[in-house]
């Protein structure tokens, strides 16, 4: 394969299991919650933003959403809060197997660099990765990922997101929607993705068919 063929990653919901964090923020700014875990990661997945569930829910007016939105987003890659994060088990293995034969990135819409540099160091994937782009919430995935010169044809955009789909197909490379994050199946049908996997892991097979097709 070129040395530009590419896997593109979005990290939380698709190489980080992120769920218990979020939830647990969740929990801890609004202290009237009774929605537990189970049940308020069903109404997410189906798209569901917070401002929904806080009208929906607990009646919040429009203040008191923007104050919790703007708490959200000073809290949600603190320290504290990003030590519930957990990665999927089998991720330090698929990254090795992929490393020889494609460049790897991180694509994350996380706000800080140093979180995330700091997260994939504790976990020691760092080293697997031709390079971290983080939109620091001032860029979109697009324009970081469009900048750099890859193999369109060979290439895949791998995401647990609608956005992270659009993405994908806007750059004209493959795309991967995972069912390990925050959108179930039907939400994420909606954006055509190529694929369609429970993780980000299954993919392997699809990669193994296509190399060993190309053989023949």
């Amino acid at each position: 394969m070129k040395e530009d063929s590419c896997i593109f990653f979005d990290l939380d919901g698709t190489l980080l299991d992120s769920k218990e964090r979020l939830y647990k923020l969740f929990s801890y700014l609004v202290p009237e919650n009774t929605l537990n875990f189970n049940t308020y990661w069903r109404i997410k997945r189906r798209q569901k933003e917070h401002k929904y569930i806080l009208k929906e829910y607990y009646n919040y007016s429009e203040k008191a959403i923007v104050d919790f939105e703007q708490k959200w987003l000073s809290e949600i890659e603190q320290p504290l809060w990003l030590q519930y994060d957990k990665p999927f088990d089998w991720v330090a293995d698929f990254l090795n197997y992929l490393h020889p034969n494609y460049q790897l990135y991180i694509v994350t819409s996380r706000q800080s660099d140093n979180a995330v540099r700091n997260q994939l160091m504790q976990y020691e994937w760092i080293k697997l990765f031709a390079d971290i782009l983080v939109t620091k919430q001032q860029t979109e995935k697009y324009d970081l990922i469009n900048s750099l010169s890859i193999n369109k044809d060979n290439s895949w955009m791998i995401g647990d997101t609608g956005k992270d789909i659009q993405t994908g197909q806007k750059i004209g490379i493959k795309t991967a929607g995972v069912l390990t994050g925050f959108r179930n199946r039907e939400s994420l049908q909606k954006y055509n993705p190529d694929i369609i996997i429970n993780k980000a892991l299954d993919l392997k097979d699809i990669l193994t068919w296509k190399e060993d097709f190309t053989k023949i």
